[in-house]
This record gives structure tokens, sequence and C-alpha cells, in this order.
């Protein structure tokens, strides 16, 4: 019997049980159709942008030589429409005419000329993704409302495992901003490209608070970084099943 008392308790004492069942339910809650619209962290610069441009511009000139050839018009105009905007570096004119060009491709019966078009359209996708887009009102309170979902779960487990739920919520609000602003970093499309991700972010500005400036007492309870790696982790496992 008190084995058996003693492996109830592992199951919702245990920080790695509880990473579990509180992956878990967040999975349930996704699938039950909670799904809270997420926070835009993508943005580009323009001299960001005006690169990616310039790097497209040989597959943007084949796209609509290769159209023409194949008799397909509408979308040869639209990469000519494309690679006139590009030369002229307007940031808002080459996200117009990256949309023509994919809605054009689609409308092709050719196959090989749908996906070039479609891939080649893509240079459009930052044209309106500006950092001041990510500080707007509206994507802020997508996170706020993100952060308390998180907030309130993983205070569950704080709870069971006998920390202080108190200190926790005051501390928690500092280390989910802290990785919001990581994520901010690895949202540029710069740092994108060269494939580093937020985990690297999170991790250096850890170092540097945890090195330089110091954790102050009142934060260490939300600074709960297996609880949280464990609970990424079962969520990440099960989306990859999915």
């Amino acid at each position: 019997m008190a084995e058996n008392n003693k492996s109830g308790s592992t199951l919702l004492k245990s920080e790695d049980w509880l990473a579990v069942w509180l992956g878990f339910l967040i999975i349930v809650l996704v699938l039950v159709g909670l799904r809270p619209e997420l926070p835009k962290f993508r943005w580009a610069t323009d001299a960001g942008f005006a690169a990616s441009a310039v790097e497209r511009k040989p597959a943007v000139d084949k796209l609509a030589k290769d159209a023409e050839a194949k008799g397909e018009k509408d979308l040869a105009a639209a990469a000519a429409a494309l690679k006139t905007a590009m030369d002229a570096g307007d940031r808002a004119a080459i996200g117009g005419a990256a949309k023509k060009l994919g809605d054009a491709a689609k409308k092709t019966q050719d196959a090989g000329l749908k996906k070039k078009g479609g891939d080649v359209a893509k240079v459009g996708g930052d044209a309106g993704a500006y950092l001041s887009t990510v500080f707007a009102a509206g994507n802020l309170w997508k996170a706020i409302v993100l952060g308390i979902g998180y907030l309130v779960l993983s205070a569950i487990g704080i709870a069971l495992l006998g920390g202080s739920v108190g200190k926790y919520v005051v501390g928690f609000p500092v280390v989910y901003v802290l990785a919001w602003l990581s994520q901010v970093i690895a949202g540029n499309s710069t740092v994108n490209y060269w494939g580093l991700e937020y985990v690297i972010f999170a991790l250096l500005i850890g170092l540097f608070i945890s090195n330089v400036i110091g954790v102050p007492g009142w934060l260490m309870e939300a600074v709960c970084s297996e609880y949280y790696i464990k609970t990424g982790l079962v969520i990440l496992g099960a989306g990859f099943l999915f």
C-alpha cells in the first residue's frame, strides 16, 4: 500500500511527470479547439528585405522568360511587373507585385511554372513585416493572452510541486518577457536566414543576467528551466507525431 501511495505521489508531484501532464493538457486544449491567435515575430529591415529581393532577381527573370516561352502571358506579365518593382526598390510595390504573381501562378496549367511562380512569389512575404507590426497593440495583446494562459497552467504545476505560487506569479512575467524578446530577435529575416533560433538568444540573455547582473531572489521561483524545457519537449514530441 505504501508503495502505491508513493507511486501516486510521484505521478502528481514529480517535475518529470508534471511536465508530461501539463504538456498533454495543452495538447488536449488545442485539440478541443482552444487555439489563441499567436503573436507575430517575423520582421525585416529595409536593407534586409532589399538584399533578399536582389538575391531572387535571377529567378524572377528566368520565370518571366519561361512563362513567355510557354505562352503563359499572364504569368509572364506578372513576373515582369515584379521585376520592375524590384528594380525600383519599392518594398510595398514588390509586395503587391509578388502577390499578383502568386495568384497568376496558381491559375497556370503548367505544374513546373506553378511551382516556380509560387516559390518566386515568396519574395514579397516580408514586404509588410515591419518591426512596428511586432510591437503593435494588437500583436502585443495576443502575446499577453498567451502569456496568461501559460502562467495559469504552469502555476498549477508549481503548486503541486510545493513551490510558492505567489512568488512564481510575480516572477513569471519577467521570464516570459525575456523569452518574448528572444523570439523578436530571432524573428528578424536576416537572423532567420542564418538559421539562428530563438533558444540561442534566450540562452545568451540568461547567461548575461546570471553572470553580469545577477538573478534577484524574488525571481528565482520563476526560473524553472528544466520545468519549462521538459514541458516543451512533451509538446514538441507530440507535434512531430501529429
